[in-house]
């Protein structure tokens, strides 16, 4: 009995320790269970955290986002795309489809259909706004599919780019065309050139060149400055721009050169009848500051197959032909001739040869005497330089002047001139000479630099020579340019004891209320009211004015170019205090102008 008891209580024993593990199992479950629970809980709100963050995120985004169904309706906008598309809410856009705000290159529906093939799209694309103006964005878009790989919707993503595409345009804009004019530069005209050409060939058409150059327009800057200079630019181009037809191409190259092309001409004579049509529509006056401007063009013509079959060509030819009616008088046309290629190549051995010309020691300074008109005195004595060209013979400053300041070299040679006449002057004080003024030519460039007092100060010092026996001697036009400069420099000077005179008087552009406030104390009238002065009344009128007024202003008068004794009469009794000219000596080298000084003191 006691063992059966034992056993019996043994498996309750038993049975009570399974149960009580089965049931610690079952609170490990449980347990477990809980905690899986927990972590899921927290990861759902995590996710879902994160999906409220990121639909903050694109909906706060400063992209344009949308989102559209396959067929491309949309289903999604962003606040910034409704913003940057001109609409206020969601329901205007939702159910449209996606082409209609956004057009990428191609057919409408290109970006729908190219997505289902290709899963993106990236590149630049046209949006319509609301009120149907358009803008520029980057776009990218992209395919979203689930973990099949099944296709689920488009995602659409864009950057507004319509500025930066408005800098871009306006940066290649300025690449092609002529600040200035707005027309097409060198580089567009070029490329207009020799795509005309390229049509010309396979057309068996002609093709004309015209290179054109206004006459004397430095004359205009220098006496009215540039800003009016920029001014005539301006209206030339407009006025060139209405002798054209729609196919042709007129440009401006620099300066004050233009060239035009020609398409489709029958004939070399239809290039020279657009030439007369230019040259008369240039010849109007133009207002330009309250004066009234008159300009004259040279233009060069060469033509395709006849003159070349390239654009370079065709340019460096018209150019060529362009001088040779610079020589042949300017405002008129010439064509192209081969036989003009020579004189192209003697002009850049003779520029070659200028450059050359100071450290050769090739110019030389001669002098020509300014009288009293009363006590036929030698009172200064101008210094105009020569070139004794080694196999031309010696020039005269008109023929290698103008290319000195073409081609940049007339600061060191003005500076030389300088420095050689003060250095004479001395040199003849030195012996024994009476002591008389000397007169030197300044060019506009060389006036117009600010270091030019200090240059003058430095070249007297150097050669010893007083201020108060040196004159400068500039043209009415450099007078006139860049005034407020022109005055200053001119203070500057004076203020040293150096006297200036206008030269030229009576030619350029100059203004009476500029010139009385101008430090000068001589006005030298122009040799061309002098030819005539004694049989033609209109020039005796005029230098009887400017005697005159110069007198009125207490101002010196010098007449040039006097040459005759019924001149000089006539001048002494119009009460002009000075004459220059061959009648008392033309200009002579420093030895025999030294012979010329006793003889008339």
């Amino acid at each position: 009995m006691t063992e059966t008891v034992g056993l019996f209580m043994a498996s309750l024993l038993a049975l009570a320790v399974f149960f009580a593990q089965k049931a610690k199992l079952h609170m490990s479950k449980l347990v477990l269970a809980n905690k899986e629970l927990k972590q899921e809980i927290a990861e759902r709100r995590c996710t879902e955290k994160k999906l409220r963050i990121k639909d903050c995120v694109i909906e706060t985004s400063i992209n344009c986002i949308a989102t559209a169904d396959l067929s491309g309706s949309l289903t999604y906008v962003n606040g910034s795309m409704l913003a940057l598309w001109g609409f206020t809410d969601e329901s205007e856009v939702l159910g449209r489809q996606l082409s209609e705000l956004l057009a990428v290159p191609g057919e409408a529906a290109a970006m729908t259909r190219g997505l289902l093939v290709n899963d993106s799209f990236i590149g630049e694309a046209k949006g319509k706004r609301k009120d149907n103006s358009s803008l520029d964005v980057q776009c990218c878009a992209n395919l979203v599919k689930d973990e099949t790989g099944t296709p689920l919707c488009i995602m659409v993503s864009c950057i507004d780019i319509t500025e930066r595409k408005a800098m871009e345009e306006a940066v290649r804009y300025h690449a092609y065309h002529d600040f200035l004019t707005g027309l097409p530069n060198r580089t567009l005209f070029m490329e207009h050139l020799n795509c005309a050409l390229a049509q010309a060939r396979r057309l068996h058409a002609k093709t004309g060149v015209l290179f054109l150059d206004l006459d004397r327009f430095k004359n205009v800057n220098d006496s009215l400055g540039h800003t009016a200079g920029d001014q005539l630019l301006k209206e030339v181009a407009e006025r060139l721009k209405l002798c054209m037809r729609e196919s042709d191409t007129v440009a401006r190259i620099g300066g004050d050169e233009y060239t035009v092309l020609l398409t489709h001409i029958s004939h070399a004579d239809d290039a020279s009848k657009i030439a007369k049509k230019i040259m008369a529509a240039l010849q109007r006056p133009y207002i330009i500051n309250n004066h009234e401007l008159r300009v004259t063009a040279s233009i060069g013509i060469s033509t395709c197959p006849e003159d070349g079959e390239t654009a370079e060509a065709l340019l460096k030819h018209a150019d060529i032909a362009m001088y040779h009616a610079k020589e042949q008088g300017r405002n008129n046309y010439q064509f192209y001739n081969p036989v003009l290629n020579i004189r192209t190549v003697e002009r850049i051995v003779f520029e070659s040869s200028l450059r050359k010309t100071l450290e050769r020691g090739e110019l030389i300074v001669y002098y020509q005497p300014q009288l009293d008109t009363g006590t036929r005195q030698i009172i200064c004595a101008e210094a105009l330089v020569r070139w004794q060209h080694p196999e031309l013979g010696l020039l005269n400053p008109m023929q290698f002047i103008p290319l000195a300041e073409e081609i940049g070299i007339i600061m060191p040679i003005d500076e030389w001139v300088l420095r050689t006449a003060c250095a004479q002057n001395r040199a003849w004080q030195e012996e024994g000479y009476p002591p008389l003024c000397i007169t030197v030519n300044l060019s506009a460039h060389r006036f117009q630099q600010p270091d030019l007092a200090e240059m003058v100060a430095r070249i007297l010092r150097d050669t010893c020579l007083k201020p108060e026996w040196l004159e400068l001697e500039i043209t009415e036009s450099i007078a006139m340019r860049d005034v407020g400069n022109t005055i200053l420099n001119m203070i500057r000077l004076t203020g040293m004891g150096i006297r200036f005179s206008i030269d030229d008087f009576g030619t350029g552009y100059s203004s009476l209320s500029y010139l009385k406030k101008l430090p000068i104390h001589k006005l030298k009238i122009d040799r061309t009211f002098i030819r005539g002065l004694t049989a033609d009344p209109d020039d005796q009128a005029i230098v009887n004015a400017v005697i005159a007024m110069a007198h009125s202003l207490k101002l010196e008068v010098v007449a040039e170019g006097v040459e005759t004794e019924d001149q000089l009469a006539f001048l002494h009794s119009s009460g002009c205090d000075g004459i220059q000219g061959y009648l008392f000596g033309e200009p002579l080298r420093a030895e025999r102008f030294a012979e010329l000084i006793p003889l008339y003191q």
